[in-house]
């Protein structure tokens, strides 16, 4: 049989534009560049931009060809118009356009071009078809009306589970076990069926079977075939033993007894249950026994023995083969429902999917009204050129033959068939082959514009290697070129190198390594190990540089090679994540290029398991499950702890049913955000999460807030709703479309993570290729098979389970594997300057597409490998090179990423001040002068300043209050404040549980203090809090219904005057202990503001109707309590501007009471400020504690001042 000729190299200015023409594109051959130039021709022979169709497959490619077909438009027409200049300077199509007759004829047109190019049709294949259908409703009978919907998963799920509901659930309980024993789930049991039900001209095999109702007949074959056993094991035993034509290796003594106990025991182990067998070779021995296998075991010649017990072993499997029966029959019932109930649901919501434009607008052309339908596309448009063509499916292909290939069309096809890497989203290479005969003429871009010679030709050298890589005949392999000018870009001590590179991992020395041949896991890590240490001797060499070309054209300065000039390409999501972590170990910068879902990462397991919690926050299972995620970081003891301890549970319980009334009260944003910022995940994530870490979490946050948003006002079924929603999402099958994808952390100047599907499109100086030799398993199940018949035209062939079945599996197997050299080809091209291949002699290489290159008929042993390579090498004009690599060969080390040289410029830092007209402060922001982040400055004014952690004391023991030695620092606030938080002041025995719980919080690894700790933190309860006007009262007199804990206020103030404020203490404060702070405030440069006044005040309690303010200060002024008198409490509450804060304080809490107290009144319902330095207070005396309460006056004046 004669082979198809092979593509031309394409002349773009020789080329017929009237006829249909099939283009493909090479990786780095200027496939976009080809399509502008065929795009200006177009014009210049008078197309309008409006009548030209270019259609590719994604938005971002559909904006980047319209900004490059415009440039290219702009630049001939100031070329052809004289105004040529560095910027648009005459290139091969200006000369050729100059040289047309009608030069003033095409300067116009491309005038007009660039005048109407907004009217250009430039868009997705989707669009398109939206487009027409749209208006052209009544020809086409769609709905005017139709909301097109990115993604249909949400649907599909809900149609699954509504069969599984509907059909399959109620079945009768061993045809459930069948299923279970198979792995028939919702998801599996689609594998392949959803495909196949949005490609219309599929052929489902074989034809639909009868459900059939076997299962009262299957039970009674079981237990008859027990009894039997049970009553004949050494009849059925001696019968085959002594059988002179049965087959004695397999059926010797051992193997009998073994099968026969293994037959009784399954029988013995559940009398009177349904019992199931697997009754194929590698499943229940019971199969050992049917007529099938024996006959099967039986010598030419001789008769199969016979037995009862054989005969019902023959009609288990019988019936076995009835149940697998079922199963297609309920898959063709699926394929019937799922097409009608879609249908249903898409009309009942008017929604439209992407796959619907496809097949609706083929149906519309290949109606009774196709042939006015394509007259008015036709009338509008009068030429069409389809990137990406190879990713083309039957559907779309057949939209654009219908309308674009009539005689003197043009019509153009490009793309590169050894890319055709996306059959899983339904791209069908079998349509570009049945296109390529089809077309009038077949061309090639002959050069690669992006890579360098010694590159190209190290690729054309690989895929040389094997007659026909790429399996079809209709996508031969033709070695492309470089331009003249093309330099060599990846050199050593100033020499050009090969720049790919096969770096063979020893593994014959390795020890254990007894067959030969690492097993997978094993090679992995080996692999991870060796390719993360080879790049971190790249990066550490000064000699391997890149080099380029300068403005002039010639070749320009070497550079060493940096983090960001490299890409390391893999397979799977998992495999990405692993080499981070070997790249992280060694100190590379390196991220993440969008390889997978948000929803797919730990961080999102984790929120949910949160989630979870707050929504029940009475189940411990859910708490624990919350405590031990990143946010929280909880440990075994801990959890143990919580075991026994029934305080700490009702604690945990208590706050996230706090979370949960937030989330109720609020909505999810403020619940979210609360949770996070007071469990410390966000403003520290540097304690305990990486980059990548907190990058998931914001936008799952963002996610999950514009999810909630969907839903409606928050409620307690909307917080259902919502978590029902994410768990959805937490798995592929079910998930919706939405922005989902991994957002990047920082990558400038990072070697980036990318997959192979992923990287299609992009190129990378300096490619790494890990794991080329790792191909995965599929394990051969009652899935169907999606394949494509060689023998009826390669027509799309669904089988649900034939006797062909074998044979469609491997028809499978060998699309796979064609797609698997594809990818390759993908991988290999991304590279500009160089490759690195890690190769060695792995369990599984034999079956990967390079294996089967390099290669064939291999022993897989290192020398053999070696061997092979050596050979490529001799072949490539010194563009390949390979060594053996020795495990540990290379040295350990840490690459410094300060030794990348930083050329970025650096800006100039604005030195003025410019005032917001409107802002948020706080008293930390008024007292150091500065603005802050409101959320943040609530934790700041508790901190207070240490100059060391522990302290020391020389003091008499008498007078040694009892704090003395607890640690400094805002560590120490924090502590006490969450204590206080946390207890019941009347109910002393929660005071333990929240100081064990909040010391190993805080980092205080202090167990034997506890006590100590219990009991200063009663003295402060029962310290006597005296306003010196008749009133007295302790704390562990205020039950919780009396308390308002880190009450939070957020005030308008008109305009916040300093001096204002100043003037009015010196004028109307008269208390001798704040005499002289107004002179303070005055010298303090506070910043003037309007907008808001925040913060958060520790606590608030009412007792005998009077309103009190209380704040903890865990200052340290000294061991003793002399320390802690009223002139020392003074002299800190002036010095750390407390004065200030608790005004601020006091002008919220009298807004707050004026508007929930009946008829308030300052001088009769407020009763002052208490500030608690608890480190100096004690149950029996007043040290410690400052209070002050302002006077009507001032109050009046500081509230006119602040309204």
């Amino acid at each position: 049989m004669n082979r198809p000729a092979l593509p031309l190299p394409l002349d773009p200015f020789a080329l017929d534009l009237q006829k249909i023409s099939l283009i493909e594109a090479s990786a780095g051959t200027g496939k976009t560049y080809t399509i502008t130039t065929l795009f200006v021709r177009l014009v210049a022979m008078g197309y309008k931009v409006e009548s030209i169709l270019v259609v590719t497959f994604t938005e971002a490619a559909a904006a980047e060809l319209k900004l490059r077909i415009r440039k290219r438009l702009v630049h001939c027409l100031m070329v052809l118009s004289g105004q040529e200049s560095d910027e648009y300077a005459p290139d091969d199509l200006t000369v050729f356009l100059q040289r047309q007759n009608d030069a003033d004829r095409i300067r116009r047109l491309l005038r007009l071009a660039v005048t109407c190019f907004d009217q250009a049709a430039i868009m997705t294949i989707h669009s398109f078809c939206f487009s027409v259908l749209r208006e052209n409703a009544f020809e086409s009978n769609a709905h005017f009306d139709m909301e097109l919907m990115a993604d249909n998963r949400g649907f599909v799920d809900q149609v699954l589970r509504d069969f599984f509901s509907g059909r399959i659930n109620h079945l009768d309980p061993l045809f459930l076990s069948f299923l279970d024993q198979n792995n028939i789930t919702p998801e599996t049991f689609a594998k392949g069926l959803l495909r196949a039900a949005s490609q219309p001209d599929v052929r489902v095999v074989p034809e639909q079977p009868a459900f059939q109702d076997i299962w009262d007949d299957y039970r009674k074959t079981v237990n008859s075939a027990a009894q039997i056993l049970s009553q004949e094991p050494e009849g059925i035993r001696n019968l085959i033993q002594n059988h002179a034509g049965i087959d004695k290796r397999s059926y010797n003594k051992k193997n009998l007894s073994n099968w026969l106990d293994a037959c009784q025991a399954k029988f013995e182990r559940s009398p009177g249950t349904d019992l199931l067998f697997d009754m194929n070779e590698q499943g229940d021995a019971l199969y050992k026994f049917t007529r099938t296998r024996l006959t099967e075991k039986t010598k030419a010649g001789h008769t199969p023995p016979v037995h009862l017990f054989f005969d019902l072993c023959e009609r288990l499997l019988d019936l076995s083969r009835s149940m697998a029966a079922n199963l297609i029959a309920l898959r063709y019932l699926f394929l019937d429902d799922y097409a009608k109930a879609l249908a249903a649901m898409k009309q009942g919501q008017g929604a439209c999917f992407f796959d619907d434009l496809i097949n609706d607008l083929s149906a519309a052309l290949d109606g009774p009204g196709g042939h006015v339908l394509k007259a008015a596309v036709r009338k509008r448009f009068h030429a069409c050129l389809i990137d990406e063509f190879q990713d083309t499916d039957p559907g779309q292909y057949k939209i654009f033959s219908i309308l674009f290939t009539d005689p003197g069309t043009p019509f153009f096809m490009i793309g590169d068939p050894k890319q055709a890497i996306y059959g899983f989203r339904g791209g069908d290479i079998f349509t570009y082959m049945t296109a390529s005969r089809a077309c009038d003429q077949r061309f090639t871009l002959a050069k690669n514009y992006r890579s360098a010679p010694a590159m190209v030709q190290a690729v054309n050298t690989i895929f040389l290697s094997k007659d026909n890589p790429f399996e079809f005949e209709l996508i031969p392999f033709q070695p492309v070129g470089t331009p003249e000018t093309a330099v060599e870009r990846l050199v050593c001590n100033g020499l050009p190198v090969p720049p790919a590179t096969f770096v063979l991992v020893d593994t014959e020395g390795l020890p254990g390594n007894k067959t030969g041949v690492i097993n997978k896991s094993d090679a992995q890590d080996l692999i991870l190990d060796t390719f993360a240490k080879d790049m971190l001797s790249i990066l550490k060499d000064p000699q391997t540089c890149l080099q380029g070309k300068d403005k002039s054209g010639d070749q320009g300065a070497a550079t060493p090679v940096t983090p960001g000039e490299m890409a390391v390409l893999v397979r799977t999501n998992l495999q990405a994540e692993a080499v981070q972590k070997a790249l992280v170990k060694r100190g590379i910068p390196c991220f993440l290029s969008k390889t997978g879902s948000v929803f797919d990462s730990v961080q999102a397991r984790e929120l949910y398991d949160i989630l979870c919690a707050v929504a029940r926050p009475g189940e411990m299972g859910l708490i624990k499950a919350a405590l031990v995620s990143s946010v929280y970081q909880a440990d075994e003891a801990f959890l143990r702890r919580m075991n026994t301890d029934d305080t700490l549970t009702g604690f945990w319980q208590d706050r996230f049913a706090g979370y949960r009334r937030i989330w109720e009260e609020k909505g999810f944003v403020p619940m979210i955000t609360a949770l996070l910022y007071q469990e410390d995940a966000l403003p520290c994530p540097c304690l305990h999460m990486d980059e990548r870490g907190l990058t998931n979490l914001f936008h799952l946050k963002e996610l999950l807030a514009q999810a909630a948003m969907n839903l409606g006002k928050e409620s307690a079924s909307k917080i259902s709703l919502l978590i029902e929603w994410f768990r959805k999402q937490l798995f592929e099958q079910t998930r919706q479309a939405t922005a989902d994808e991994l957002r990047l952390e920082s990558d400038a100047r990072a070697v980036a993570i990318v997959t192979i599907h992923k990287s299609k499109g992009l190129e990378y100086p300096i490619v790494f290729l890990p794991f080329l030799w790792h191909v995965g398993t599929v394990k051969d199940t009652h899935a169907p098979v999606l394949f494509h018949d060689p023998e009826e035209n390669n027509v799309l062939v669904l089988d649900l389970g034939s006797e062909n079945r074998e044979r469609a599996v491997q028809l499978n197997r060998n699309e796979a594997a064609a797609e698997e050299m594809r990818l390759l080809y993908v991988a290999l091209t991304r590279a500009s300057s160089g490759v690195r291949i890690y190769w060695g002699n792995f369990a599984g290489i034999e079956g990967s597409a390079l294996a089967r290159l390099l290669h064939p008929g291999s022993s897989g042993k290192d020398h053999s490998l070696l061997a092979d390579l050596e050979k490529l090498c001799e072949k490539s004009d010194q563009s390949i090179e390979a060594f053996i690599l020795k495990p540990g060969a290379l040295p350990e080390g840490i690459f410094d990423a300060q030794t990348v040289q930083d050329n970025d410029f650096t800006p100039k830092i604005m030195t003025r001040k410019v005032a917001p007209a409107w802002r948020v402060s706080s008293y930390s922001a008024l007292a150091s002068g500065h603005n802050h982040d409101p959320v943040q400055d609530g934790q700041k004014e508790r901190q207070e300043p240490a100059p060391d952690l522990f302290v020391k004391d020389a003091a008499p023991a008498t007078d040694i209050v009892p704090l003395s030695t607890f640690p400094k620092g805002p560590g120490a606030g924090d502590f006490f404040h969450k204590v206080f938080e946390e207890i019941d002041f009347c109910d002393p025995a929660t005071i333990e549980p929240s100081v064990v719980s909040n010391l190993d919080r805080f980092g205080f690894a202090m167990p034997k203090a506890v006590p100590d700790i219990c009991d200063a933190v009663k003295g402060i309860l029962s310290a006597p809090l005296d306003t010196g006007q008749g009133r007295c009262f302790s704390l562990d007199q205020i039950p919780l219904s009396h308390r308002l804990v880190e009450m939070e206020f957020n005030i308008t103030i008109d305009r916040f005057s300093p001096t204002a404020l100043g003037k009015l203490f010196e004028k109307v404060d008269k208390d001798e202990k704040t005499a002289g702070y107004g002179a303070r405030i005055l010298s303090m440069q506070l910043s003037g503001f309007q907008g808001f006044l925040k913060g958060f005040i520790d606590l608030v309690v009412c007792h005998e109707n009077q309103w009190y303010i209380l704040d903890y200060k865990s200052n340290y002024l000294g061991p003793c309590f002399s320390d802690y008198s009223p002139a020392a409490l003074t002299s800190a509450m002036i010095s750390h501007d407390y004065i200030l804060q608790y005004h601020l304080y006091l002008a919220a809490l009298d807004r707050y009471l004026r508007l929930r107290v009946k008829d308030y009144n300052y001088g009769e319902h407020f009763g002052g400020v208490f500030y608690l330095f608890i480190r100096g207070m004690a149950g029996n005396t007043n040290t410690g504690i400052y209070f002050d309460r302002p006077g009507n006056e001032l109050i009046k004046q500081l509230r006119t001042l602040l309204s």
